[in-house]
């Protein structure tokens, strides 16, 4: 799945951002792989990328420090949430639901990772995808 692939299947389930927001920059791509010592797939950046020009249900975590959408950074919550003590620490948030359950990547499974989601009540994960494009393609699903 390319960049422009992502645009299309975003514009056919979502609004456009108003504002004018940062998108990560390289540096910010570099020091989040570094803190999780693993190299992010390619639609997973263009994913995350993209959520400074589409309007979001829920909190899309952020990986730039500049003008965002006021969510918490993927670093921050990922540090939160291990100070809770209950979450699996090779687990890494990206969208945070609102209700404490999140869809993550694991760690291990870098840079082919899959997409999982986290039950905060059953402090429980499952697997939602085998990876970020087949997650991609089951948002429309999802966000139904």
């Amino acid at each position: 799945m390319t960049r422009d692939e992502v645009v299309t299947l975003l514009d056919s389930i979502l609004d456009k951002e108003l504002g004018n927001l940062d998108t990560p920059s390289a540096s910010d791509w570099v020091k989040i792989e570094e803190k999780f010592g693993c190299q992010f797939p390619k639609k997973f950046k263009y994913f995350i990328e993209l959520m400074s020009e589409y309007v979001f249900p829920g909190d899309i975590l952020n990986v730039s420090s500049g003008r965002t959408n006021g969510n918490d950074t993927i670093e921050f919550t990922y540090d939160y949430v291990m100070k809770e003590g209950f979450w699996k620490e090779d687990l890494i948030p990206f969208y945070s639901i609102g209700n404490g359950d999140y869809f993550c990547l694991p760690l291990k499974e870098c840079p082919n990772s899959g997409v999982y989601y986290y039950f905060h009540e059953e402090n429980n994960i499952e697997k939602e995808a085998d990876n970020i494009e087949e997650w991609l393609i089951q948002l429309p699903t999802f966000l139904s």
